[in-house]
């Protein structure tokens, strides 16, 4: 074969060759792509820190003013840097998993990695972002839902001042777990800690009374109530799937703790508006008395059909447990609890007995006023 046959031969290739030539090509390109943008995002903020350009918290601050608290906290999620921007609830798992084939591990690392480290340095601009992809590329494992669910709730509210912005993190959480609830309806754990940031966070920290009037607003209900149903799903759940990690006994009792603050919190707005409507009786306002009053009396019946409710569930929880041969002395305190129960609602029933507008003078310092832990 002559020198211009073999040169010919060598440079035109056949056309598998030349189309497996492409294919490299392009995987080379991708691979360059998702491996050069998240490198090339960590320096070049390390060059603009060194350069005195970051962004300081007052920056952060300015942008939540200016584009809303939802955007700031990246409300909304890209996939891919320059992808359209969609809510976590309309992308399926399967497709992210599709996009991103093998460097989905690769990239569900380094995401883990920069939430940790933006939380403890409280730069809180794109963490929901970021939270919303690692779902969606984990979207089947409950502890990644409720593992941010608690950050958001308990780690990062700590970290600013306002009782506001506290509580705009706070109902991103919960929006942010109903959507796990959503992908993982077997799920108690999730259940159960839906029911814990009610019942806990909202109804039991230091800016509860906030949080709690906030709540009745969004959601029309008691975040105590809210609690118990969320609880009580939990419950029902581990009945039936068996997926509760948490003790059995103690995640129970849950719901009766939360019917019990409930009906602690309805005792307190029977006896508050009792006393506003005497209140107003002794300003000579006769008519905002005798309305006050109705209101009051309604209340106090709500008040005792909590307190008889809870008292039910404390009694079911005890039945339960003693055939499952739990600890004596959680018994005791379960014991306890169904008690103190059955003691309000009759106390209560005997108030609303005696109880008249005429009286009430009297009767106003029987009614009791009971402490909720904030």
């Amino acid at each position: 074969m002559s020198d211009r046959g073999l040169h010919a031969t060598k440079g035109e290739g056949s056309p598998r060759d030349r189309l497996r030539t492409l294919l490299y090509g392009l995987l080379l390109v991708l691979v360059v792509a998702f491996a050069v943008h998240p490198l090339r995002t960590f320096v070049e903020a390390k060059r603009q820190a060194l350069m005195g350009r970051s962004e300081p918290p007052g920056r952060r601050l300015a942008l939540a003013s200016q584009f809303g608290f939802d955007a700031a906290a990246g409300d909304s999620m890209r996939l891919v840097p320059g992808a359209p921007v969609t809510d976590i609830e309309d992308l399926p798992g399967e497709a992210v998993t599709l996009i991103l084939g093998g460097f989905r591990g690769p990239y569900v690392v380094w995401l883990w990695t920069k939430v940790e480290d933006e939380k403890q340095k409280k730069i809180h601009f794109d963490l929901l972002d970021r939270y919303s992809k690692i779902a969606a590329l984990q979207s089947d494992y409950p502890e990644v839902w409720t593992f941010h669910y608690w950050n958001m709730l308990w780690n990062i509210t700590v970290q600013w001042q306002s009782a506001e912005r506290k509580y705009q993190w706070i109902r991103l959480g919960i929006r942010f777990l109903k959507e796990g609830y959503r992908r993982n309806p077997h799920s108690a754990d999730i259940m159960l800690e839906m029911g814990r940031g009610y019942l806990y966070k909202i109804g039991h920290s230091q800016e509860s009374p906030y949080y709690l009037k906030r709540v009745k607003e969004d959601e029309g209900r008691s975040a105590f109530l809210a609690a118990y149903e969320w609880f009580d799903r939990a419950r029902k759940a581990n009945d039936r799937y068996g997926t509760l990690h948490d003790p059995k006994a103690v995640s129970y009792s849950q719901a009766c703790h939360a019917l019990s603050y409930y009906a602690s919190e309805t005792t307190r707005e029977a006896h508050d508006e009792f006393a506003r409507s005497l209140d107003a009786r002794t300003a000579g306002r006769e008519d905002e008395s005798r309305t006050r009053f109705q209101a009051a009396e309604k209340r106090l019946a709500e008040a005792i059909g909590a307190w008889q409710w809870a008292a039910r569930e404390w009694q079911d929880q005890v039945s339960r447990f003693e055939k499952e041969r739990i600890s004596p002395d959680l018994l005791n305190k379960y014991r306890k609890f169904l008690g103190e129960a059955d003691q309000s609602a009759k106390l209560l029933e005997s108030i609303r007995s005696e109880l008249t507008y005429k009286n009430l003078p009297d009767v106003m310092p029987k009614i009791p006023r009971p402490e909720i832990a904030w």
